[in-house]
């Protein structure tokens, strides 16, 4: 019983570890109109989907779903199983060519991303394509890319941008397309620098810099006071007490005058507590027998005679 319900909590881990790798998956840029760039292993050159895989752990996409839709029609492409390149590395990059081909292999879509729609373009009529990402279950979209192929040009795609002043990334134009590398072309501008030309004389700075130590000083003040404040009390409570007893046990000594009755029970108490003091002492009397190598009777000084002295 103990393996099945461990072998069914290391599946359950499995799966959930497995969901919250494709979590991280984004749709990264997107190639709507391929002329003369990015081509294919055959050599065709088609719109193009990148995902990126903007988590830390392996983030396998197989099983999920690219979803294509133009106006009312939809359509799905799920991306084969048992292929190991659909496993994304942390920070890498996978690329789908969207050319209507999907015998080709794992990542050719059964649709194309620069469907048109001629009396639309005509009428200058915009044409809203959705592209999602979905999971294994076909009903939940991780990510979702949606754009005008009105306003699409040859060659140039838009891809997923950091925007600097909301921290939020957002979807534009790049001036150049970037497969499997990362879309920020440009290095970002320190914050240092950053502060730097909004401050050029350094007041800013001196401002801040003295009010955090102001701040940090008047902090440590109003703690250290507090803590002064409580000892003090404690001090205060502990003298109330003693004066409080000192009145009370010199009423005592003073009212309580030793009466005859008391000091003999006093007496009697002292005489019991010292005879408890000695240990009790046996009445048996222990007689061990002597063992001699000689007996007396033989002795030669009992024997001899002893003479008289002469003088």
């Amino acid at each position: 019983m103990k393996k099945i319900l461990l072998i069914v909590a290391a599946i359950c881990l499995s799966f959930a570890g497995f969901a919250q790798g494709l979590r991280d998956v984004k749709i990264n840029e997107i190639l709507v109109k391929n002329v003369d760039s990015y081509a294919d292993d055959f050599g065709h050159k088609v719109g193009w989907i990148e995902l990126y895989n903007s988590g830390y752990a392996n983030a396998n996409v197989a099983g999920a779903f690219l979803r294509f839709t133009q106006g009312g029609d939809t359509v799905t492409y799920r991306i084969p199983k048992n292929d190991a390149r659909t496993n994304i590395p942390p920070q890498g990059y996978l690329i789908f060519f969207a050319d209507g081909s999907s015998n080709k292999g794992t990542f050719h879509t059964n649709f194309v991303l620069n469907v048109t729609d001629s009396a639309r373009l005509e009428m200058l009529i915009p044409m809203l394509d959705r592209l999602e990402l979905l999971d294994q279950s076909g009903k939940v979209t991780i990510d979702s890319v949606e754009y005008d192929l009105n306003i699409q040009a040859d060659d140039v795609s838009f891809g997923r941008i950091l925007n600097y002043d909301t921290e939020v990334f957002e979807y534009k134009k790049l001036s150049h397309i970037t497969p499997l590398q990362t879309n920020e072309t440009r290095e970002p501008e320190p914050k240092s620098e950053v502060f730097r030309s909004q401050d050029p004389n350094g007041f800013a700075m001196a401002i801040t810099a003295m009010s955090v130590v102001f701040s940090a000083l008047l902090s440590l003040f109003l703690i250290f006071k507090c803590l002064g404040l409580v000892m003090q009390r404690g001090t205060v409570k502990k003298e109330e007490k003693v004066k409080a007893v000192a009145p009370a046990a010199a009423k005592i000594n003073a009212s309580d005058d030793l009466q005859g009755e008391t000091i003999a029970a006093i007496a009697v108490a002292l005489k019991l507590y010292e005879e408890d003091l000695h240990d009790i002492e046996s009445n048996v009397v222990t007689i061990n027998k002597v063992a001699r190598t000689y007996s007396p009777w033989s002795s030669k000084i009992y024997s001899m005679r002893q003479l008289p002295n002469r003088r």
